[in-house]
């Protein structure tokens, strides 16, 4: 092998060594691989999507790293942080696993409990919290809207085409216009009805004499003037019959002892009897009273 043409090979190599050194400083950098920091956990169920080097935002700015994570057994996976020193993790804050863009990407988003003093130490765990959903949980959501939209699109069909429900909808429809349309000649004819009442009404109260009209109502006071006359004549009558009556019931007077006195109603009454008995006396033997001589 020539000079040149080895050159050219060591070139090659250094060359291909340089950008993979590249690439692996840019990786590690961009995980954080110069930045000083402290670890954290939480426990998060399997399928969470997690992978070495995704972020960690704390109230949305960017606090760290995933480090690590863990696959447990019992359907869980322990994710490791590596959180800047600048930072610390207020006590009562959750741990949620959240989308980062659209294309599947995954970050964790630590939710602090706002007025809390208090700070957690290095080296603790993160109790996890309720999450966004994800890109594939919406997709599945939208999926199972989308068939619920179908089955009532298809049952609709079923309802109104199928079953006739188009044609009562028209024909109700039908009824409904039909029903205005009678009502609307109802209200027109009922309108002019009252036109003409109104019309006539007027036509009667203008050939009405003013003068007949004048003469009733004198006449009508006059009667009235003869009633309040004769209402006043019976209260003065109404007034001396009491009067007559108190007196009666006071006693003094023949009547009013004769009303209100016993004895002489007793005396009367005995009167009366012997006149009878008098009278019938006279009418068996009138010569024992009457002494008539005839010369």
């Amino acid at each position: 092998m020539s000079t040149k043409r080895r050159d050219e090979l060591l070139v090659g190599l250094l060359l291909l060594v340089g950008i993979a050194i590249a690439l692996g400083g840019t990786i590690w950098i961009a995980r954080g691989g110069l930045s000083k920091g402290y670890p954290m956990f939480s426990r998060f169920p399997w399928g969470a999507g997690l992978k070495q080097g995704q972020p960690v935002l704390l109230a949305g700015v960017q606090v760290g790293f995933v480090q690590g994570v863990e696959l447990i057994p019992d359907g869980t996976i322990v994710v490791t942080y590596q959180v800047q020193d600048e930072f610390r993790i207020p006590e009562g804050t959750t741990a949620s696993v959240e989308a980062n863009g659209i294309f599947g990407d995954m970050l964790i988003a630590l939710t602090p409990v706002k007025g809390v003093a208090g700070k957690m130490s290095e080296g603790d765990t993160i109790p996890t919290g309720i999450g966004s959903p994800s890109v594939a949980a919406l997709l599945e959501k939208g999926d199972s809207i989308a068939l619920n939209v179908r089955a009532l699109s298809d049952e609709a069909r079923t309802e109104f085409v199928e079953g006739g429900g188009v044609k009562d909808v028209r024909q109700t429809i039908a009824d409904l216009t039909k029903l205005v349309a009678q009502l609307s000649s109802v209200t027109a004819e009922q309108s002019r009805q009252l036109t003409l009442t109104q019309a006539q009404l007027r036509k009667t109260l203008s050939s009405v004499d003013s003068a007949k009209v004048d003469s009733t109502l004198v006449n009508l006071r006059a009667t009235s003037a003869s009633f309040e006359k004769l209402s006043k004549d019976l209260a003065e009558t109404n007034k001396n019959v009491q009067g007559l009556v108190t007196k009666v019931n006071s006693g003094p007077g023949t009547v009013g002892k004769l009303m209100n006195d016993p004895a002489v109603y007793a005396r009367v009454d005995t009167l009366l009897a012997r006149m009878d008995s008098l009278m019938i006396d006279i009418k068996a033997n009138p010569r024992k009273y009457i002494n008539l001589k005839i010369f």
